[in-house]
């Protein structure tokens, strides 16, 4: 709680406004009225200065400029204050009241006036120098006989000065430079200030597959990006893990924002070298603006935040910018974000089930398990609608098994009324892929082994880096000793590679729905299709259409030597009691 008296001119909400500033800020924050005289010290200025405020309060500055009058800094200063000016840096000692011992202090201010144009008083950011300017004195008095080397002490107090201020591994400002030059820009009239927020995508898998070498290596390079694609538009500072801030120059267009942004993430989607080895990561970009006196620093950094948000749960390596749409999708997004742990409490997350056919005869010969919510008020959600906010709590692995467990006891339930699904394919996450327990879950859920078991990683897992990994990789293994298939889910949507195929060795691909739907009228994308399918009978792996939503769908299917498909054209996913229905109807089909 900070310290105040009554100033004129400045209301209850001047005052919480600075309280808000104040919370935030790394340094404090200080007032004035219209005399100069000391109104308001924000709570840090005592946990810094161990001076209580009261000490202070009602004292005009030029109370001590006492013995310094004939200095030129304090009579500058002093002819600001007179003639209203905003100032910058001005730096000054006092004695603490308590043992007399001297303190430096270094600040800056703003004047601020009414409605009517007349001077109410200053506001401004104060900062303890005490412990800079003691290791400088020490310093210069050691160096004192040295005075040819003046210009090395000077680098010396500015390499001083920036240690505070700067990220030891990218070499770039911290957050607390940040802190501060935000403020500090919010605190000019009628700026408008953007700012860019930047989150690495992928960083977390690359510090936990290849360690923490390649994590720091990957930071290095982003900043170093970041940086060249910046060059004088802005300022850059790492402000944890693998986020990163851009301050941008005033007056910066929209459109120029927009700009900068999309250079980033173009330069960050190009390989980093590490140890004969490339990592991809990519970044995710938050865009907001605020103008100074209509919002905080804080309320700045949120609004960055939230777009960042929605570039994540858009896909990814794109920039969003803050707008009111977006605000209120994403507070409806963390509201039920907030209801997916008493949702798998309550079992509202369930299977449904899409069946597998073959193209030649009809037959069912499997089914994928796909993710749903029973919400008790929305009904039946799609993935699309709670899976990121799912990921973002770590409760991806909890769900993937209990789509596992409730999977398989389907299975047991279909065979004991007579019924026979010949197999079920479960989609993965990659951090249920990481899980040590995955084999010993499989093992325990699966126990009637005539419904063979396939998981299903999706294409964008980075099969050309996942395989190094020691713990999927021993995974991959433990399953295929179990008779477990692996497939590949949405092939041609992302990113792997015949190397990386090869690594995985899967026992089918999925084409994805894109390619198959586009197929039918394009012969570009049915030649791509045709290639494909030509692939898999090289390697040996078996191939899976999926999408077919049309009987023109299915005869392409059938025309390019596609055997097994799934999609709308003869089912939608449908719940456990559908599908023993639909399975009934199929083999009474097929009996008559």
């Amino acid at each position: 709680m900070g310290y105040r008296r009554a100033m004129s001119g400045v209301t209850d909400k001047d005052i919480r406004n600075l309280e808000d500033f104040s919370g935030i800020a790394s340094d404090w924050f200080w007032e004035t009225d219209a005399e100069h005289r000391f109104c308001y010290f924000s709570g840090r200025m005592e946990e810094t200065t161990k001076i209580c405020p009261d000490n202070l309060i009602g004292l005009r500055r030029d109370h001590f400029a006492e013995g310094y009058i004939s200095d030129p800094k304090w009579r500058a200063h002093l002819e600001d204050l007179q003639n209203h000016r905003p100032f910058r840096n001005f730096e000054y000692e006092i004695e603490r009241p308590t043992d007399g011992s001297s303190i430096s202090i270094r600040i800056s201010g703003q004047p601020f006036f009414d409605e009517t144009g007349t001077f109410t008083g200053y506001r401004g950011i104060g900062h303890d120098i005490t412990a800079e300017k003691e290791a400088m004195r020490q310093l210069l008095e050691t160096n004192a006989a040295l005075a040819e080397r003046n210009e090395e002490l000077d680098e010396a107090r500015k390499a001083l000065e920036r240690s505070a201020y700067e990220d030891l591994l990218t070499g770039q400002l911290n957050r607390r430079a940040f802190e501060r030059d935000l403020a500090a820009a919010l605190s000019i009239p009628q700026t408008r200030s953007g700012l860019l927020h930047i989150d690495l995508d992928r960083f977390k898998w690359v510090n936990d597959t290849m360690g923490h070498p390649a994590g720091d290596a990957v930071l290095v390079t982003a900043a170093e990006r970041i940086c060249r694609v910046i060059d004088k538009g802005g300022t850059v500072y790492r402000v944890g893990g693998d986020e990163f801030m851009v301050i941008l120059q005033p007056r910066m267009t929209t459109d120029a924002a927009v700009m900068i942004g999309d250079s980033i993430i173009e330069a960050m989607a190009e390989p980093i070298a590490h140890e004969h080895q490339n990592v991809t990561v990519g970044a995710s970009i938050g865009l907001a603006f605020g103008k100074a006196g209509h919002i905080s620093p804080a309320q700045l950094v949120t609004d960055a935040d939230v777009a960042l948000y929605e570039a994540k749960a858009n896909g990814r390596n794109i920039l969003c910018q803050i707008n009111a749409e977006v605000q209120a999708r994403i507070q409806a997004h963390r509201r039920m974000a907030t209801d997916i742990p008493l949702a798998i409490e309550r079992s509202e997350i369930v299977p449904y089930y899409q069946p597998q056919v073959h193209v030649g005869t009809g037959a069912v010969v499997g089914a994928e398990a796909l993710v749903r919510w029973f919400h008790p008020t929305l009904g039946i959600l799609q993935p699309r609608m709670f899976l990121d906010a799912a990921s973002e709590l770590g409760l991806m692995a909890e769900i993937d098994r209990l789509m596992l467990r409730q999977a398989l006891e389907m299975t047991g339930r279909l065979r004991s009324n007579g019924q026979i699904l010949p197999s079920i394919s479960v989609n993965i996450s990659a951090a249920r892929l990481m899980d040590p327990n995955l084999p010993n879950d499989i093992e325990s859920y699966w126990t009637d082994k005539r419904c063979r078991l396939s998981i299903e990683l999706l294409e964008t897992i980075y099969f050309d880096e996942m395989r190094e990994t020691p713990q999927i990789s021993e995974n991959l293994n433990r399953l295929r000793e179990l008779g477990v298939r692996i497939e590949i889910d949405d092939f041609g949507s992302g990113r792997a590679s015949i190397t990386g195929l090869l690594k995985i060795r899967p026992d089918r691909l999925k084409i994805d729905r894109s390619l198959i739907q586009s197929a039918v009228a394009d012969p570009t994308t049915r030649n791509v299709v045709a290639a494909i399918l030509d692939m898999t009978h090289s390697l040996g792996v078996e191939a899976m259409a999926e999408g077919a939503e049309t009987r023109a769908d299915i005869e392409t299917i059938r025309a390019l030597g596609c055997n097994v498909f799934q999609g709308y054209a003869v089912s939608h996913p449908l719940a456990e009691a559908e599908l023993a229905a639909y399975l009934g109807t199929r083999h009474q089909s097929a009996a008559g």
